[in-house]
C-alpha cells in the first residue's frame, strides 16, 4: 500500500472517529405511525450515518480502497460487544434504505462499495437499491465495475518452527482493474486459535521476496505455498473462534477489515476439512512425562522435591488442558501466560509455593525445549522469560482481582477456616459465600 494511500485512509478514520454517534438502542427500522420510539431513534441514527458516510467516498482511488473503506464503515457498528445481537442485520438494512433516500452519486457509490463486502443477504439488498438509483440516471463511480471482481490466484501459509505460537494465511487477489495484492490473517494459538490480525500487503512474489530478502531476521520461520480451500477452512475455523470470545485483545485493524475478510473468504474454494489437532493427554501420559523429567539431566535435582515436582506437574496440567501444542510447546509467550495469569487464577498455594516456580520451571522449559528439538537461541529465549516474568508473577498472585472464581473461593473458605475436606462443612460455607455475593 502506498504512503499516499495510508495517509488518504488515516484522514477518513479520523474524521470519521469525529462524526460518529453509537447506537443507544437496538431495533427494527420501522417507517410506520406505530414505530416505537426506540425504533425512530434508531432510523434517525441510520439516517444520520448515510449523510456522514458518504462525504468521504470520492475520496477513494480504487476498488480496493472502495471495499477497504466499506469494510470499515461496517466494522463501526462493532464499536462495542453486544452479545446475543444480529448487529449487522439491525443495521444493516436501516442504512441501506438511508442511502437510497439520499438518491445522490455518493450514495449510489456507497451502496456499490457495500454491496460488494456485504453478507449475501445485506450485499443482494445493496445492490437492488443501487440499481434503482443508477436507473433513475445517476452515474456510478470509476471504480464501482471492478468491485468485487479480484479473485484468488495464490495462497501461502507463514509459520513459527520454534515454538508454533501462531501462523499467517496470506491469500493472494487479482483480477479486471486490480492490482495484485495480498490479504493476510494471523492466526495465534495462544488466544485459542483466534485471528489476532489482518493485514494487506502488495502480491505475494514480493511478500516471498521480502521474507528472503531478510531470512536471518526470520529465523525458525517457514512459508509455503496452501490449498486455496484449506486457507479458507484456516481462516473460518479461526473467525468463529474471535466470534466467540468475548471482547478479544486483537489489534485494531481486525474490526475494520472483517466484513472485507468475509466476503474474500466466500470467493475461495469450500470443502476442505481440517483435522482435530487437540489430542487429550491422559492420567498415565502425564505421570508417564513428570517421571522421564525427574529422570532427565533438566530433572533429576527435583527428585524427591514435593514443591519441585508439584510445580512441574502444575506445568504439565496447564500445558495438557490449555495450551495449544500440548505439555511441550514452552515459548516465552506461553511462559507469560503460565506464570502472570494462569497461576493466579488455577493455583491456591502458600505464598512460598510461588516463590520456588521460576527455578523448577526454568528446568522444565530446557527440558520440553530439548524434547521438542527446540533451537539453542530461542530455547534461551524462553528459558530467560521466566525470569523476567518473575516478580510480575509473584504480584499477580497476590491480587484478588486476577484469582478465577474457584480460586476465590478456596481461598475465602481456607481463612473462614472450613475444612476442604469435608464436604458437609464446605457446602454450608458455599451457601453463605453465594448469600453474601448475592447480597
Amino acid at each position: 500500500m502506498s504512503e499516499k494511500r495510508h495517509r488518504q485512509q488515516q484522514r477518513r478514520q479520523r474524521r470519521r472517529a469525529a462524526g460518529r454517534t453509537r447506537p443507544n438502542a437496538p431495533g427494527r427500522i420501522g417507517g410506520s405511525p406505530a414505530a416505537s420510539g426506540a425504533e425512530r431513534e434508531l432510523s434517525k441514527l441510520l439516517r444520520h450515518m448515510a449523510t456522514l458516510s458518504v462525504r468521504e467516498v470520492h475520496e477513494l482511488a480504487d476498488a480496493l480502497e472502495a471495499e477497504q473503506w466499506a469494510s470499515t464503515l461496517i466494522g463501526t457498528w462493532h464499536a462495542r460487544p453486544m452479545p446475543g445481537q444480529d448487529v449487522e442485520a439491525m443495521f444493516f438494512p436501516g442504512f441501506i434504505d438511508a442511502l437510497e433516500r439520499l438518491g445522490t452519486a455518493r450514495a449510489l457509490a456507497t451502496l456499490r462499495a457495500l454491496a460488494a463486502v456485504g453478507a449475501e443477504a445485506h450485499g443482494r439488498r445493496a445492490t437492488a437499491a443501487a440499481d434503482r438509483l443508477a436507473a433513475d440516471g445517476l452515474t456510478d463511480a470509476p471504480w464501482a465495475a471492478a468491485l468485487g471482481q479480484a479473485g484468488p490466484t495464490a495462497a501461502a501459509l507463514m509459520s513459527e518452527e520454534a515454538f508454533d505460537d501462531g501462523l499467517s494465511v496470506m491469500v493472494e487477489y487479482a483480477g479486471p482493474g486490480w492490482e495484485p495484492h495480498t490479504l493476510g490473517i494471523y492466526i495465534d494459538h495462544n488466544m485459542g486459535g483466534l485471528v489476532k490480525d489482518v493485514f494487506i500487503a502488495g502480491p505475494l512474489a514480493d511478500v516471498r521476496s521480502k521474507f528472503n530478502d531478510h531470512a536471518p531476521d526470520h529465523v525458525g520461520l517457514v512459508i509455503h505455498e496452501l490449498d486455496l480451500a484449506e486457507a479458507r477452512a484456516r481462516v473460518e475455523a479461526a473467525l468463529y473462534m474471535l466470534d466467540h470470545t468475548y471482547d478479544p485483545p486483537v489489534s485494531d485493524d481486525v474490526r475494520p477489515l472483517r466484513a472485507l475478510v468475509d466476503a474474500r473468504m466466500r470467493l475461495l474454494p469450500a470443502g476442505f476439512e481440517l483435522p482435530d489437532d487437540h489430542q487429550e493427554v491422559t492420567r498415565d501420559q502425564r505421570d508417564a512425562l513428570l517421571a522421564d523429567f525427574l529422570c532427565s539431566p533438566e530433572g533429576q535435582r527435583r527428585r524427591g522435591d514435593e514443591s519441585g515436582e508439584h510445580v512441574a506437574r502444575l506445568a504439565i496440567d496447564f500445558g495438557a488442558d490449555y495450551n495449544h501444542g500440548g505439555p511441550l510447546r514452552w515459548s516465552p509467550v506461553v511462559v507469560e501466560i503460565f506464570m502472570t495469569s494462569w497461576l493466579a487464577r488455577k493455583v491456591t498455594r502458600e505464598q512460598e509455593f510461588f516463590t520456588h516456580v521460576p527455578d523448577v520451571l526454568r528446568d522444565w522449559v530446557s527440558y520440553a525445549g530439548r524434547r521438542q528439538g527446540v533451537q539453542p537461541a530461542p530455547l534461551r529465549e524462553a528459558m530467560a522469560a521466566v525470569e523476567h516474568y518473575r516478580e510480575e508473577m509473584l504480584a499477580a498472585i497476590d491480587d484478588p482481582e486476577a484469582w478465577g472464581p474457584a480460586k476465590a473461593f478456596a481461598l475465602a473458605a481456607l481463612d473462614a477456616g472450613v475444612d476442604l475436606t469435608d464436604r458437609a462443612e464446605l457446602e454450608r460455607f458455599m451457601q453463605r459465600y453465594n448469600d453474601d455475593l448475592a447480597a
